[in-house]
C-alpha cells in the first residue's frame, strides 16, 4: 500500500510513534511517506492542509492516517478529494476543550477508522458517536531493544526509590507522591523530564519544591530535570516502582518503558492506565485522592521485595506479549487492510 502518515508536532509529543510505525510499515513492504507539519506553531494551519492536497494530488495514497486531532483536521478534505480512507489516531482525547472536543467528534464520525489506544479511549469515542465497528485498540508499541531490564543501573542508596517522570505542569500529579511521602518512611522520590521537548512549568516547579519543604521531605525529594535518552533504562532500572498519578492527561509511553525495563507501575487505574498495568500483577490501582490509603498501599508494596521482583518480571513478559512494535506492526496492517477493503462500518452510518 501508499500509506501516508500525517503528524502535528507541536501538538502532541507521538513523533517517536509514528517514526516507529512508518518504519516497522515500510519493513512490511509498504511505501510510507510522513507529511509533518513545521514545528513553528505561529505558521497557520491552512498552509499545512493545503500542502497535503497537492502532494495528495500529485502521489494519491492508498490510505491517509493521521496522528492527534489537529493532523486529522489537516488531512480530512486532503484525504477525501484524493478518495483515500482516513485512519485517524488521537493520541489522547482532549477533556475539557469544547472546540477540540467537536473536532474531534467531528473527525471520529468523518474516518473511515478511528484506532484507539486503549479500551476506555474506545469507550469514551463511542459515547461521542463513533459506531464501535469503525474502532479498534491498537496500543503504542515500545522498543524493547531499548528498554530491557539488562543493562546499567542508576546510582542510588538504601532507600527506597519511587519515580515520576514527564512533564512539570499543574495536574501531573507529582504533588500527589509528595503529598504521601511523609507517610511512606526511607523512601526517595525521584522527579525528571524525559526529553527535550517535556514541557517544564516555572510556577508548578517552585510549587513542588515548597510543597516538599513544607512536608518535611525536601531531602527525599530529587528533581533531575531532563535526563536524556541514554539515561532513561537505567534510571528506570534503579527505580522501586514508576508512579503515574495524573489528575488528567496521560503518561503516554513511560508506563510500558518502565514495564520493559523490569519495573513495576503504581498507577491511577483509570483510562489507558487501566489497560496497561495489571493490578497486583504488574503493579497497582491506587486511588491518588485517598492520601491514607495511597500511603498504605505504597508502604505494603514497598516492604515486600518478592511483590516487587514479580511485578518486574510480570511487567516484562506483559509488554513483550502486547506491546512489541512487531506486534503493534502487524496489527495495524492488519486493520489497514480492512479499511482498504472497505471492511468496516461506512461513514455516512452514524449513531448505529
Amino acid at each position: 500500500m501508499r500509506i501516508a502518515m500525517v503528524s502535528d508536532p507541536t501538538v502532541s509529543d507521538q513523533d517517536p510513534q509514528v517514526t516507529r510505525l512508518a518504519a516497522g510499515l515500510t519493513g512490511a513492504g509498504h511505501r510510507v511517506t510522513v507529511y509533518t507539519r513545521s514545528d513553528k506553531e505561529s505558521l497557520p494551519m491552512g498552509e499545512f492542509t493545503e500542502f497535503l492536497a497537492r502532494r495528495f494530488r500529485q502521489r494519491p495514497p492508498d490510505l491517509v492516517h493521521a496522528h492527534c486531532w489537529t493532523a486529522g483536521l489537516a488531512a480530512l478534505m486532503a484525504a477525501a478529494n484524493a478518495g483515500a480512507p482516513l485512519v485517524q489516531t488521537y493520541h489522547g482525547l482532549g477533556a475539557g476543550q469544547s472546540d477540540r472536543h467537536t473536532i474531534e467528534r467531528m473527525l471520529g464520525r468523518k474516518a473511515q477508522l478511528v484506532l484507539a489506544g486503549d479500551n476506555d479511549e474506545r469507550d469514551r469515542l463511542v459515547r461521542m458517536g463513533v459506531p464501535r465497528g469503525r474502532i479498534s485498540v491498537v496500543p503504542c508499541g515500545i522498543d524493547l531493544n531499548r528498554f530491557h531490564p539488562e543493562g546499567e543501573v542508576a546510582t542510588r542508596g538504601a532507600r527506597h526509590r519511587l519515580l515520576g517522570l514527564g512533564a512539570v505542569v499543574p495536574g501531573h500529579g507529582f504533588d500527589r507522591i509528595i503529598e504521601v511521602l511523609p507517610a511512606v518512611p526511607d523512601t526517595e522520590l525521584v522527579l525528571a523530564t524525559p526529553n527535550s521537548r517535556s514541557t517544564v512549568d516555572g510556577d508548578e516547579l517552585r510549587r513542588i519544591k515548597q510543597l516538599a519543604q513544607a512536608r518535611g521531605v525536601a531531602d527525599r525529594v530529587h528533581l533531575l530535570g531532563m535526563v536524556t535518552a541514554r539515561a532513561l533504562p537505567p534510571l528506570l532500572r534503579s527505580a522501586d516502582a514508576l508512579m503515574c498519578l495524573p489528575r488528567n492527561g496521560s503518561c503516554g509511553s513511560l508506563p510500558l518503558a518502565a514495564m520493559a525495563c523490569g519495573t513495576a507501575v503504581i498507577a491511577t487505574g483509570e483510562g489507558e492506565l487501566a489497560d496497561t498495568v495489571v493490578h497486583g500483577v504488574t503493579g497497582l490501582h491506587v486511588r491518588p485522592e485517598d492520601p491514607r490509603g495511597l500511603a498504605k498501599a505504597l508502604r505494603g508494596f514497598l516492604a515486600d521485595p518478592a511483590m516487587i521482583e514479580s511485578c518486574g518480571v510480570a511487567g516484562r513478559d506483559r509488554v513483550s506479549a502486547r506491546y512489541s512494535w512487531d506486534r503493534v506492526v502487524a496489527d495495524t496492517d492488519r486493520v489497514y487492510e480492512r479499511v482498504v477493503a472497505g471492511d468496516v462500518v461506512p461513514a455516512q452510518r452514524r449513531g448505529r
